[in-house]
């Protein structure tokens, strides 16, 4: 199993950020009850649930004020699933190695699973990708993470694309709003005329996934 220090080395390397940064990013996860602890040093275990949390966590670093905020990442990681327009829960259709999720997950959740299907070539099994060879890249599957500010909120898309062709054959978009606590779609008035949006995709999860196969 991977170590908590192994997804921090990951994260950092795909993202470009100090090793530093990360690993306080997985401290303030750790001190605020959103990432378990299970052992110490070489002997802690991590699971894709801990990887999605600092996937989150440091991908919704905000590009200007504090760079390490636990507010920042519990804005992100309860944003709650729905298909547009807003103002319905929803779960992923046509995925359906991800329809186990419930109507209204949350962006961690969904990461966490879909980290967890790539690591056991479960994602798309249906296109043959459980019969890839261990370690092989999935060029026909691409995902796209995109977290939106500063009203957060976030979508995932997934695309598979049959060899020898440029047009996919499956695409699902979910979108993750910001819910309010009787399970309504919080919607702003506000006209907000600015926008920020950072983005990983597949290289990064398929790197976190290896981890765990």
């Amino acid at each position: 199993m991977p170590t908590p220090a192994d997804i921090i080395n990951v994260i950092s390397t795909r993202f470009a950020f100090p090793r530093k940064s990360v690993a306080q990013h997985d401290r303030l996860l750790v001190v605020n009850g959103q990432r378990r602890i299970s052992g110490r040093g070489r002997s802690a275990t991590a699971q894709p649930s801990d990887a999605a949390a600092l996937l989150v966590a440091v991908a919704a670093t905000p590009i200007a004020g504090p760079a390490i905020s636990i507010s920042s990442y519990q804005s992100y990681a309860n944003l709650r699933a729905v298909h547009l327009p807003p103002g319905r829960f929803s779960s992923w259709k046509q995925i359906e190695s991800l329809r186990e999720l419930a109507d209204g997950h949350t962006l961690v959740e969904s990461l966490s699973l879909i980290i967890g299907r790539l690591a056991k070539g479960l994602l798309l099994p249906e296109n043959g990708e459980g019969m890839l060879p261990q370690g092989a890249y999935p060029y026909h599957i691409d995902i796209n993470v995109v977290l939106h500010a500063p009203m957060a909120r976030a979508s995932v898309r997934i695309e598979r694309t049959p060899e020898n062709s440029s047009e996919p054959d499956l695409s699902e978009s979910l979108h993750y709003y910001p819910a309010a606590e009787d399970k309504k779609i919080t919607r702003s008035d506000n006209q907000i005329d600015f926008a920020q949006e950072r983005s990983f995709g597949m290289l990064t999860l398929w790197s976190l996934a290896k981890l765990f196969a």
